[in-house]
């Protein structure tokens, strides 16, 4: 029987809807095992990217313990802000910003500011002369030009080698600008750790042709893109050998610099588990498919994804089957193709691995009901959302029936603050008491 931090599934769903669960203790612990494989060669901090989780529960038991947070907009930053992340503890990464954003990171002091286009440096230069302050810079370069790389020469994200020496040039002569971190964020779903050298030993070379003799790099912000610890540890690879390739590819530089983390999958990838019932079965030319009522709503279908299904129950006299898991949409998405899997998971339903990256953030209001989403930490799930507030959104954004009234430009509110949803105590019936 799957069991969860020890408490078995039933514990934790009661078969009728689906349900994403989030687990705190695993972002935590994930964390920490990329800080200390790090550790024994840097001084490293990570920085969590916001955008792949924004769930109170997980970002707050980060911030606990000593994470800070990479934002990429105004409303991420008031909501780090929200939950008690110190402006300098935080990066903000973005190729453009409104000036509205680019005020408040200036003003209350960002730990980073990244750049990557003229444009953006001399609007942030310009607005820390405003203010008579100095703004803290990261230039982010694009270091790693190959198959795979995510931020690929010419793309809307990073600057190439020539225009990012151009932006340290411009930031290092700015009284307004001071350079403190040179950054590189080449990879996506990354396992190949010679890939990870690679990208790391271009941003060393970069800072070494780049930063004058007499102030060299400080420190290196070596961006995220590592995959979910979980499918790391099952291709057969750790934290500690990306840890090494970091530092093998640094030994161009007279002294190791500083290095700063933003690990956003491999922190939460595998820090959430979905139950789902399987709604229907059908073989279309030979292909078994399962269909699940955990949707693409909630499970972006992007072909580069899985997210990998388990039985709740193992019997030694059930029969296996190799299946392609899907939901109900009239969308050609899937969450996982050719799954082995007990026969019997149509009646039992199934456990689905991977979901805590990236989901619930990227939530959409289409086609099935969303999952109840719940925290499960210290023997308790308390459920976050559900369907009173999947109702209340909905009407909102389609208020079927009801009057609408004309706004006004100048009626809008600008900027206001995030609010962070409360939560409530939930608990499935439990069939043993």
């Amino acid at each position: 029987m799957l069991a969860v931090e020890g408490s078995p599934f039933h514990r934790l769903w009661d078969a009728e809807d689906p349900w994403l669960v989030y687990l705190p203790g695993r972002a935590r612990d994930n964390a920490r095992s990329l800080r200390s494989a790090f550790g024994r060669h840097f001084e490293v901090s990570l920085r969590f990217p916001l955008k792949s989780c924004y769930v109170p529960a997980v970002v707050s038991a980060l911030r606990e313990d000593g994470h800070g947070v990479e934002v990429m907009s105004g409303l991420e930053w008031n909501l780090a802000r929200q939950l008690g992340f110190d402006p300098a503890r935080i990066v903000a990464n973005s190729p453009a910003r409104t000036a509205r954003h680019r005020r408040e990171l200036v003003s209350e002091g960002a730990g980073l500011i990244g750049v990557d286009s003229v444009e953006e440096l001399e609007q942030v230069e310009h607005e820390a002369r405003s203010q008579g302050r100095v703004a803290r810079i990261a230039v982010r370069a694009n270091t790693l030009d190959e198959p795979g790389a995510f931020f690929s020469a010419g793309s809307k994200l990073g600057a190439d080698l020539d225009g990012a020496a151009e932006l340290v040039e411009k930031a290092l002569a700015s009284r307004w600008c001071s350079v403190e971190a040179l950054h590189a964020h080449q990879l996506k779903h990354c396992t190949d750790a010679g890939m990870f050298h690679r990208m790391v030993r271009g941003l060393a070379e970069f800072a070494a042709e780049t930063m004058p003799p007499d102030r060299p790099v400080q420190l290196l912000n070596l961006g995220g893109g590592l995959e979910s610890r979980f499918l790391l540890e099952r291709a057969g690879t750790s934290a500690q050998v990306f840890a090494d390739a970091a530092r093998d590819a640094m030994d161009i530089l007279p002294t190791l610099p500083s290095v700063v983390l933003e690990p956003g999958r491999y922190v939460v990838g595998d820090a959430a588990i979905g139950f789902s019932r399987v709604i229907g079965r059908k073989v279309n030319s030979g292909q078994t498919w399962l269909i699940s009522d955990l949707s693409s709503n909630i499970l972006i279908p992007l072909p580069d994804l899985a997210y990998h299904p388990v039985p709740l129950r193992l019997s030694p006299d059930v029969a296996w089957e190799q299946a392609h898991v899907a939901d109900g949409t009239c969308a050609p998405s899937h969450l996982c193709r050719s799954a082995d899997l007990p026969v019997s998971v149509v009646q039992d339903g199934i456990a689905v691995l991977n979901c805590g990256a990236y989901t619930s953030v990227y939530a959409e209001l289409w086609a099935f009901p969303l999952p109840h989403i719940g925290v499960y930490e210290n023997g308790r799930l308390r459920e976050i959302f559900g369907p009173k507030q999947e109702s209340d959104m909905f009407n909102a954004l389609y208020p079927i029936g009801e009057s609408t009234r004309d706004v006004h430009p100048e009626d809008r509110a600008h900027g206001g603050p995030v609010q962070v949803a409360a939560s409530a105590d939930h608990r499935p019936a439990d069939p043993d008491n």
